[in-house]
């Protein structure tokens, strides 16, 4: 099932390869952060986003250096002939490193759990779709991915709650 799912995903690529690029791009991951901030700002819950940022630094260690290489799963742009797959100064990227679990859902839904901020799930699920649209993940890594962010920022959510009295 995860590689029909993935065929399928995949396969939407072609309709929009710019936007898919640009999801790869830092610019991507900035405009992401300001969007958090600006919520966060809203809300006048700016005191999350410390924890927040801890969320985020445990989800990426725990995913790329402990799990990615335990579990030792490819990526399927390494695995499959092909895959569409975004291109970076003219070469094919299929990203560095192992798939499973995807460290770009596990931090963007912990950030989203931590700030209790609906919106930001709904971008993190669109960071975890364009992940296997782009070809850098199956849909299992990225639900994994999920999971992990939303066990990791439950925790940090519930720590500083008990520790700071925070609603």
């Amino acid at each position: 099932m995860d590689l029909a799912i993935f065929r399928w995903a995949n396969g939407l690529y072609d309709d929009a390869p710019a936007v898919w690029t640009f999801l790869e791009t830092p610019e991507a991951l900035a405009i992401l952060v300001v969007v958090a901030l600006g919520i966060a700002w809203a809300r006048r819950n700016l005191r999350w986003v410390l924890p927040a940022l801890l969320a985020v630094a445990l989800s990426d260690v725990l995913a790329a250096r402990v799990l990615k290489p335990a579990i030792g799963r490819a990526r399927p742009c390494a695995e499959l002939d092909g895959v569409d797959v975004p291109r970076v100064d003219g070469s094919p990227h299929c990203g560095s490193g192992l798939a499973m679990p995807s460290a770009h859902a596990a931090n963007t839904m912990a950030v989203a759990t931590v700030l209790a901020a609906p919106e930001l799930a709904v971008l993190s699920m669109g960071v975890g779709f364009g992940r296997v649209i782009t070809g850098q993940h199956w849909p299992s890594d990225v639900a994994a991915g999920w999971a992990l962010g939303i066990g990791l920022g439950m925790a940090v959510r519930a720590a500083a709650t008990r520790a700071f009295g925070w609603p």
